[in-house]
């Protein structure tokens, strides 16, 4: 990828933290948020960001380093929400 850091947050509005995926690939950049949108309930947030640490309203970050594992925490925020 290039050297541009591309991350996927997942966050219950209204509720502190959320979860955060650093991107591998353009292609999971690419195409993740758009899977992600699609399984999300109301009430979840799905943001793409560059530098997390800028954003203080989606900390803290609990950072998933594997996608699949992302994918099914977002699913479970679905159950909260």
């Amino acid at each position: 990828m290039c050297d541009k850091k591309i991350y996927i947050v997942a966050k219950i509005f209204d509720k502190p933290g959320s979860l955060a995926y650093l991107c591998k690939t353009p292609n999971e950049a690419r195409c993740l948020p758009g899977t992600l949108e699609a399984l999300r309930a109301e009430g979840v947030q799905i943001v793409i960001l560059d530098s997390p640490e800028i954003y203080s309203e989606y900390a803290p970050y609990s950072y998933v380093e594997d996608m699949k594992a992302f994918i099914d925490k977002v699913c479970q925020l679905n159950r909260v929400a």
